[in-house]
């Protein structure tokens, strides 16, 4: 497969993914374009990989991770933009859209890596572990203590299933 067919293939996917991750339009063009330059001077090894997006996407997922210790990263930011303004009663989806990116921002790197794996590309735990490089139980925790964390900030009581009660019961 020559670089040029993965990214015809791939590359659409791959934005959709460092956008989630990210929050950011522009820093989510940033990390793929430095990820794919490094996926391309390195594709005769990735080529030949069974699963060759499978491997650029670990290296996103290092490249954003590694980038938010920096400690330029880390202590430098950003004044906030005004929010866009939808058009045509479409409103209420970029406040969604953007109320999503600000949890998952509010998340720790590995954890809002561990969601949107598991939510936003339907991964297994498997899949999980191997991308963050860690055991299945691990991955799991990530998952768990990631939407966790979303339940709290969003203010949603979590309850836990009574075996006895018939109507949670009946819900499982």
């Amino acid at each position: 497969m020559r670089f040029e067919d993965f990214l015809a293939a791939e590359l659409d996917g791959l934005g959709r993914f460092a956008r989630v991750l990210t929050g950011d339009r522009q820093e989510a063009h940033d990390l793929l374009a430095d990820t794919l330059e490094q996926g391309q001077r390195r594709w005769r090894q990735i080529a030949v990989l069974e699963y060759p997006a499978a491997y650029v996407r670990k290296m996103l997922i290092n490249r954003f991770l590694s980038e938010r210790r920096r400690w330029s990263v880390r202590m430098v930011r950003a004044v906030e933009q005004v929010p866009e303004t939808a058009v045509d009663g479409g409103q209420s989806q970029v406040v969604d859209r953007d109320q999503l990116h600000k949890l998952l921002e509010s998340l720790p790197k590995q954890q809002r890596v561990a969601v949107v794996l598991r939510y936003y590309l339907d991964q297994t735990d498997a899949d999980i572990a191997v991308a963050l490089g860690c055991t299945q139980g691990s991955a799991r925790t990530y998952v768990s203590r990631g939407l966790a964390g979303l339940r709290v900030r969003l203010d949603v009581p979590h309850r836990v299933p009574n075996p006895h009660d018939v109507s949670t019961s009946e819900q499982l």
